[in-house]
């Protein structure tokens, strides 16, 4: 059996407290094949390590801005982000 090719990258997330880094962090572990998620809330950005071969940046990003907050490739729909606790919204 080959080990998996883990693949980490950084991408940019949308967003400002502690329930948005677990929203964000839990929206992307969700996704079958993500390892780690650790979003920093001072840089935005989110540390992902993950099987190339089960999932992608793309799906992952649609993921995160499906759960209310915008990345550098998608943005979260009005009603989702509208949704969010007052404290997580980031958009001025």
């Amino acid at each position: 059996m080959e080990a998996k090719e883990q693949k980490t990258v950084i991408i940019q997330v949308q967003g400002n407290c502690s329930m948005c880094k677990a929203r964000i962090e839990n929206a992307a572990k969700e996704i079958s094949g993500v390892s780690s998620a650790n979003w920093d809330q001072k840089t935005k950005q989110l540390h992902l390590s993950f099987d190339e071969s089960d999932t992608s940046v793309e799906r992952i990003s649609k993921a995160i801005a499906k759960a209310g907050h915008d990345t550098n490739k998608y943005e979260a729909d009005i009603a989702t982000y509208a949704a969010l606790p007052n404290c997580c919204k980031y958009r001025k």
